[in-house]
């Protein structure tokens, strides 16, 4: 039997980096994730942080990546991880976004 985590969530950046998902992935093999830009003029700031060890020491996966308004960015991962930490900010104004995520292991 399968396990599928998955989910969708909403929000708008601010001045500094703030987790858009901070997403425990232990026991899934294969994990997507899915952000757009859903503002119609400013842009973002974003990147991927991960965990060996869930309290560990992250490392950046993404560094910070630049995404204009109405863009979306893919993120496909097969590597094992603890943990997974999207952080989003400003980029040319508070920007309003969306983040899909799915996962799936034994």
């Amino acid at each position: 039997m399968w396990k599928v985590d998955k989910g969708s969530m909403t929000g708008t950046t601010t001045a500094s980096y703030a987790s858009a998902l901070d997403w425990k992935v232990e026991e899934l093999r294969e994990k997507t994730i899915v952000l757009k830009n859903t503002h119609a003029s400013v842009s973002l700031k974003y990147k991927l942080l991960v965990y060996a060890s869930a309290g560990g020491v992250a490392g950046e996966e993404v560094p910070e990546t630049t995404l204009a308004a109405g863009e979306i960015a893919k993120m496909q991962l097969l590597k094992q991880w603890a943990r997974l930490v999207l952080q989003v900010m400003d980029g040319s104004g508070h920007a309003t976004y969306q983040v899909d995520y799915i996962g799936q292991g034994a």
